[in-house]
């Protein structure tokens, strides 16, 4: 039997193959770099909170001890001197205020990414790989390293405040955030790491599967412009929609279609200039060239009929039947009656009586009444949550843990699942309208929010919003495309 052992490592979203934090993510979630401006400026903010609890010791205690540095006073006379209880008292003071800052200030960086100069500067600092705390032990380590920079006479701490600027990731890591893995993050212009239902949400989207979109297929269309390069060319076009390549013929021959002969040990009838016809049909003769011994003018030709050219294929004969059967008598005659005899003239009446037919059989199509054009189908939308399940929204539904419909008659309550339980009771209604889908928060407690063009916006409660078809909807940490059903 083999047993599975469950080690509940965490996986840590957003690493390369080899492990390390991929800029392209973050960049993806939204979290921008801390500008070097500010992080100076947040830098002199924390110096001047840590002046500032010195006053009592400078103001105190200070003047007392420049007293024995200059000699004025003897050790003795510092202990006995009326001013040094109140000289003990205010560098006491000092102290305590110092230690309480500097436990105040590392606990809200290593908890919160944050200090009093980073608070009011808009930056956090947080873990490159986590993208979340940075943790009491990683920021005891930069406190250390910038600490020991400032040993260094001018040179240290001068290289390691414009280290930043040198960061190939263009991310402003100095020496010292890359060996404690600290990233600071600018949260002015850009996500907020610590807010963690934005986090979730940035999280979801990014991880979320792009909509497939259709499969634009080459056009079967040659283009106008000769100099244009086609992207796709059938190898030839014919009139009949077939592709395929037609065989050419002379300028002075046309491919003439007639009437299938007589099954026998006929030769092969040949056209002009001794070229076989085409489809192996007797071609009749042209009308400048009547047949020798005969004065009496040939039946005139009737135009081709649309179809292959090659020996043995069907044709498609377009003269009426009169037309035809009449031809059939003529060729008969014609096979009875020696070769250099003249075609009968009775083969030529019938011609002249075919057009009378043609409106006859040709009226009851045109009293046929033109079938009605259909009516375009509606657009309908839908939506996709998170999760892969769909539901199209073909009438008005309510969404939440478990929508109640009272308040909403017609509405068909949808519940979602919700393990963090960040959706309401009944926390959205949405409704089909023209173009997309009418959205109306119902006062959820997380709310609503509408995701268009990479920006998010809040819906107001009660207030009707219309999405469509690439919109995004935000419903408490789940998140649902619309989509076209």
């Amino acid at each position: 039997m083999i047993w599975e052992i469950d080690d509940k490592s965490e996986t840590i979203e957003g690493l390369d193959e080899s492990g390390r934090p991929d800029p392209a993510y973050a960049a993806a979630l939204g979290l921008l770099p801390a500008p070097l401006g500010r992080r100076a400026l947040a830098a002199v903010y924390d110096g001047a909170a840590w002046m500032l609890v010195q006053l009592p010791f400078l103001i105190g205690s200070v003047p007392l001890l420049m007293k024995l540095a200059g000699g004025s006073i003897s050790a003795y006379g510092l202990v006995n001197h009326p001013g040094f209880t109140l000289a003990v008292v205010m560098a006491s003071i000092t102290a305590l205020l110092s230690l309480a800052l500097a436990i105040v200030q590392w606990s809200l960086h290593a908890v919160k990414g944050m200090t009093i100069g980073k608070a009011l500067t808009r930056i956090r600092t947080v873990n490159v790989r986590t993208l979340g705390k940075a943790g009491f032990l990683r920021l005891l380590l930069r406190y250390l390293i910038v600490g020991a920079a400032g040993l260094l006479p001018a040179i240290g701490s001068a290289l390691f405040l414009l280290s930043p600027v040198f960061d190939p990731e263009r991310r402003g890591r100095g020496w010292h955030d890359k060996a404690s893995g600290v990233w600071l993050v600018d949260v002015r212009a850009g996500l907020n790491p610590f807010d963690e239902k934005r986090m979730r949400v940035a999280r979801k989207m990014v991880k979320a599967e792009p909509t497939r979109e259709r499969v634009v297929l080459p056009s079967l269309a040659t283009p106008v412009d000769p100099s244009q390069q086609p992207a796709y060319r059938p190898g030839s076009r014919v009139s009949a929609g077939v592709l395929g390549v037609a065989r050419p013929h002379d300028a002075n021959e046309r491919p003439v279609i007639g009437l299938p002969v007589a099954a026998g040990p006929e030769p092969e009838p040949q056209g002009e200039a001794g070229k076989p016809v085409l489809g192996g049909y007797r071609a009749p003769a042209k009308p400048e060239e009547p047949a020798s011994g005969s004065s009496a003018p040939p039946p005139a030709a009737t135009p081709p009929a649309v179809g292959a050219a090659g020996p043995g294929a069907p044709v498609v004969d377009a003269v009426p039947r009169q037309r035809r059967e009449a031809r059939t008598v003529a060729v008969e005659r014609q096979r009875e009656t020696p070769a250099a005899a003249a075609p009968v003239a009775p083969a030529a009446a019938p011609e002249t009586a075919a057009p009378a037919a043609a409106p006859e059989a040709a009226a009851p199509a045109a009293a046929a009444p033109a079938p009605a054009p259909e009516a375009a189908a509606p657009v309908r939308f839908g939506l996709r949550f998170d999760t892969g399940e769909g539901i199209g929204v073909t009438a008005p539904v309510l969404l939440g843990r478990n929508p109640d419909a009272s308040g909403h008659p017609g509405a068909t309550p949808m519940p979602l699942a919700d393990s963090t339980r960040s959706l309401s009771k009944t926390h959205l209604l949405a409704r089909p309208v023209d173009g997309g889908i009418e959205v109306v928060d119902l006062g959820s407690t997380n709310g609503s929010g509408l995701i268009r063009g990479g920006a998010e916006y809040a819906l107001s409660a009660g207030a009707a919003t219309l999405v469509t078809e690439g919109d995004t909807i935000r419903l408490g940490d789940r998140i649902a495309a619309v989509v076209r059903v």
